[in-house]
């Protein structure tokens, strides 16, 4: 009988083959560090090779992560960490004048025909309204795999959506992440317009009101500009993302009131 791959293990000294797994994993991480370009390229790809399970996930938004969309269609997620970060600032967010009278209009109308505005009311379905692709092929993040431990975030207090009904009917909304005083908007989606913008706004005024310090909407040069999003650099970022996570917030199922 031939000797065993066990077997042959069993009679190799301890320190050789420790001193054997230390060279191996230098070997592969220097190769994975050049072909990544860096150290930080290295861990995100890595990362991305992770089953995006809630704990994964919370982990990487809490860290600060970005998780793209895969527009290759491949089975691993692609997170950045990127220099520039687009937040909107909680005590000085703007509202376009458009947006404004819609909301002011909408306070003059009887009640039976008002938008109505629910929070953490039908999660599943918001998040489910926001992964639909209106035809445009692997342009959507929220995968699947992603939702259902979204799901699971929201069961635990994390994930969260702002809601737009009207005539009982979800017609727009918006989801995030609440890591004590840190907000990530996820995703928005609306079926009559202007409904996404006003979960947001309403959103927005919420953050204010329960006092959270820090807000990400993600890519540092995309519309929520409307919102006075600034862009800031990685280094500032993270130092307000651990002052943001380490103070206790909550985020309750409470609607704001808006005044004018």
């Amino acid at each position: 009988m031939g000797i065993l791959p066990k077997q042959i293990a069993a009679v190799i000294p301890e320190n050789f083959r420790q001193s054997a797994k230390r060279l191996l994993q230098r070997f592969f991480q220097f190769g994975l560090t050049k072909t990544s370009g860096g150290k930080i390229n290295a861990i995100l790809w890595s990362y991305g090779h992770f089953e995006l399970t809630p704990f994964i996930i919370f982990q990487g938004f809490s860290q600060g992560k970005n998780l793209l969309p895969n527009l290759y269609g491949g089975k691993n997620s692609i997170w950045e960490d990127p220099e520039w970060r687009g937040i909107i600032p909680i005590q000085d967010f703007k509202v376009q004048k458009d947006l404004l009278r819609r909301l002011k209009k909408e306070k003059t109308l009887p009640p039976e025909t008002q938008l109505q505005i629910k929070v953490n009311t039908n999660f599943k379905e918001t998040i489910t309204g926001c992964s639909r692709t209106n035809g445009k092929k692997n342009r959507v993040w929220l995968t699947p795999e992603f939702i259902q431990s979204a799901l699971e975030l929201h069961k635990m207090g994390i994930a969260h959506s702002v809601e737009v009904y009207q005539n009982g009917i979800l017609v727009g909304g918006v989801t995030g992440l609440a890591i004590n005083g840190y907000f990530t908007s996820l995703s928005l989606f609306h079926t009559v317009d202007n409904a996404s913008k006003i979960a947001f706004y309403y959103l927005l005024v919420k953050l204010k009101n329960e006092g959270f310090l820090l807000h990400l909407t993600g890519a540092a040069d995309s519309w929520f500009t409307q919102y006075g999003l600034i862009n800031i650099q990685k280094d500032d970022f993270r130092v307000s993302l651990m002052e943001a996570i380490s103070t206790p917030t909550k985020f309750s199922a409470t609607v704001p009131e808006l005044t004018f």
